[in-house]
């Protein structure tokens, strides 16, 4: 614990950190979930080894040498919400909800803007914590969401935000929760996926190439070995993985890959192709109460409109960025707009608050969460 406690207080900048302190509330993110779990290869000797995937599932120094009871959590199993600063005392969190790699460090940037202000609660994709689980619809993934948030947030006003796929997650959440009698008070959306029915006529993209492109974000400069075969199967999918991994080894070893398994990248690439598979089987956006706020590249009006079509058609309020998707998340454009237009219930303390710690984050290792 202690030898833990150290590497925490080095990495984060900190004096002193509690076993039970939560990582990322304490302003862990994806480069120090890497550096964290690449120096702590050099504590085996004391008993201490986990992978980034315990990290997230285990965000606490007790959790990870296993000191703690862990009885209810077994039960439950792993909770797919992360909280990705410190909460707010009395004040709403803002939900951010996974796009299509499942993973949410995309909200990071933003969750550093808001230190000692607003919570941000992150939803992560549960087949990325579990690979036994596998959701069935994007219905079903909202509901199972809303599900889990009422537990933390048991009453609204709720304030919503979803980047690519997680626009659709969030406007499916929205739904759910209005459905419920509950209050969504803001849906933000950035520059989110519109579902149509010709998303789903078109099918989805050869496995072969997504997964040229998962690697090169995963795996920055490895070189990925085309299989020739068609079939889209685990073996094949980790086959590749494991040369891609065993031959970036033998370089500079940068990505947030480095900090994964064989195992744990494959089941995110699977995770992926699964969410796209759902994305392109999801007709339509459903009609919400909630006022909804969009920030949008440029060339995407028609999906704008469509989108505010499906919403119940009430004119979005928008934005267009001068960014592309990939970079929306850390686009100062959308992060100071964003902030500007913030409920006032929504923010607390200051930014200035002791906690604040400037987001000096120069490159978001899932820049490829569509």
């Amino acid at each position: 614990e202690r030898a833990l406690a150290a590497l925490w207080c080095e990495l984060l900048r900190l004096e002193s950190v509690g076993v039970t302190d939560n990582f990322f509330e304490l302003g862990g993110d994806s480069i120090l979930s890497i550096q964290l779990v690449s120096r702590a290869r050099a504590l085996k000797s004391l008993g201490v080894s986990f992978k980034l995937r315990d990290l997230i599932r285990k965000p606490t120094i007790a959790e990870l040498v296993g000191t703690v009871a862990e009885a209810a959590a077994s039960k439950a199993g792993p909770s797919p919400i992360l909280a990705l600063n410190r909460q707010v005392p009395g004040q709403p969190p803002l939900v951010c909800v996974h796009a299509g790699f499942g993973t949410v460090f995309d909200y990071e940037p933003l969750a550093r803007r808001l230190e000692g202000r607003c919570g941000v609660l992150a939803i992560q994709s549960r087949m990325l914590l579990d690979p036994a689980w596998r959701d069935r619809s994007l219905e079903e993934m909202a509901r199972d969401y809303v599900d889990l948030l009422r537990e933390r947030q048991p009453q609204g006003p709720y304030h919503l935000l979803g980047w690519s796929l997680g626009g659709t997650l969030a406007a499916l959440m929205a739904a759910e929760l209005e459905r419920r009698g509950e209050t969504v008070r803001r849906l933000a959306l950035l520059d989110p996926f519109v579902p149509s029915l010709e998303n789903g006529e078109r099918g989805v993209d050869d496995w072969r190439d997504d997964l040229a492109g998962f690697l090169s974000v995963m795996l920055p400069g490895a070189a990925v070995v085309r299989p020739q075969d068609e079939r889209e199967a685990a073996d094949a999918i980790r086959s590749v993985v494991f040369q891609a991994l065993d031959a970036h080894r033998t370089g500079a070893a940068e990505g947030l890959g480095v900090a994964m398994g064989v195992d744990e990248l494959t089941q995110a690439f699977l995770t992926a192709r699964h969410l796209k598979r759902l994305s392109a089987a999801q007709p339509a956006c459903p009609p919400v109460a909630a006022a909804a706020q969009g920030w949008w590249i440029a060339g995407r009006d028609a999906d704008r409109l469509r989108l505010e079509a499906q919403l119940g058609g009430n004119p979005m309020s928008w934005r267009t960025l001068g960014c592309g998707h990939f970079e929306a998340p850390r686009d100062e454009g959308f992060l100071a707009g964003f902030l500007a237009e913030m409920p006032e219930e929504m923010l607390g303390g200051g930014a200035g608050s002791p906690a604040a710690r400037p987001d000096t984050t120069t490159t978001n290792l899932a820049d490829a969460a569509e």
